[in-house]
């Protein structure tokens, strides 16, 4: 079969590139044809598969404008007998007879809730045209050739009660073999999420921050708005004297691999929708303390290790707890769910819908 894949960007890293690579895989080794659609020239290598781009460099900025771009590569793909639109970005197929996969990493709320009409002159026509669009994309959602794939039943769930639409749900690939060689473990606390604003790393580093263990929070700043949000991180940890903070930004994996293998509690101040980093906290055999809200019920299916959103006293309470050793007892079973966020699971899941 001739498949076409759209992914916008590639080798930027972040949570969509596993999931590209392992779909990838996955459709190579059942001797599908690959063609994959980008916006700008991947930054990887990607031995044996066709490439079409739009340009031949990376956009430094114009997000939407980047993401308005992606959207229009099902033209590109109009002849291939399958598109996967795994990036999570809307996507409309350009014959009524070609099928679309769209792997869901969100439910597509700011595509469809963004109130473009306070927007006037330049600023009107850069974003009227990707609304524009989002709007044809709910309004033909229900076609039988959209397929939907949730990355997690909190998606699929949301998905169905915002558009009425069933989606299959398939957990993303998470690589946690790199974990399983056992190190001892310290009294530390360990966050892993890129620097912005909406991971609420404020409120983890004063809730984390305030119990007086270690705490590392480890992140990336790829543009210059994350860059900002880490350095006022850093003005709120010294005026808050939280020097048992440390604010680690563009370290190498195997560095953030070691720090969680020897983190005692992993902790996210965050909704997800899914939850990568939580996922590879558990793998690394820390104890997850998560807020009691969107996938962590799925990921981290047990009421005593959530706390109530922005709630620091419940935070922190559970947080002690953990670095006490009151939750061990929980490892086993935490280590269990863990199987279910393979790559083995999401290739087999992916050609499987693919094939159906």
């Amino acid at each position: 079969m001739k498949i076409g894949i759209i992914h916008g960007f590639v080798g930027g890293g972040g949570g969509t590139e596993p999931t590209l690579l392992a779909l990838i895989e996955a459709l190579k080794e059942h001797g599908h044809a690959i063609h994959l659609y980008t916006v700008s020239r991947p930054t990887i290598q990607l031995p044996k598969i066709k490439i079409t781009s739009v340009f031949p460099f990376r956009l430094p900025a114009f997000g939407l404008y980047q993401r308005f771009l992606e959207s229009e590569l099902t033209k590109k793909a109009r002849d291939d007998d399958l598109i996967i639109q795994v990036s999570g970005g809307i996507a409309l197929p350009q014959r009524k007879d070609q099928k679309i996969i769209i792997y869901c990493h969100h439910d597509f709320r700011n595509e469809t809730e963004k109130d473009v009409t306070k927007y006037k002159g330049m600023w009107s026509a850069y974003y009227r045209p990707y609304y524009l669009l989002s709007q044809k994309f709910v309004s033909r959602m229900g076609d039988e050739n959209i397929i939907l794939a949730a990355n997690s039943r909190f998606i699929r769930d949301s998905i169905k009660e915002r558009f009425g639409k069933d989606s299959v749900v398939i957990y993303p690939p998470v690589d946690t073999g790199m974990f399983k060689d056992g190190t001892a473990k310290e009294a530390r606390i360990v966050t892993v999420s890129r620097y912005s604003q909406e991971k609420n790393l404020e409120f983890a580093m004063e809730a984390a921050g305030g119990i007086g263990m270690s705490y590392d929070i480890i992140g990336n700043t790829k543009t210059r708005i994350n860059e900002v949000y880490y350095e006022n991180l850093e003005k709120l940890r010294r005026q808050k004297s939280l020097d048992n903070v440390n604010l680690l930004k563009n370290i190498e994996r195997p560095r953030l691999i070691e720090t969680l293998k020897v983190a005692k509690v992993y902790f996210h101040a965050s909704p997800e929708t899914f939850g990568i980093s939580v996922v590879e906290g558990i793998a690394a055999g820390c104890v997850p303390v998560v807020p009691d809200n969107s996938a962590h019920k799925e990921t981290v299916p047990f009421d005593r290790l959530r706390y109530e959103p922005n709630n620091k006293q419940d935070a922190q309470e559970k947080l002690r707890k953990a670095l006490s050793g009151e939750y061990d007892d929980m490892l086993g079973m935490l280590g269990e769910t863990v199987s279910n966020y393979s790559k083995d699971s999401f290739k087999k899941a992916m050609v499987n819908l693919v094939e159906m």
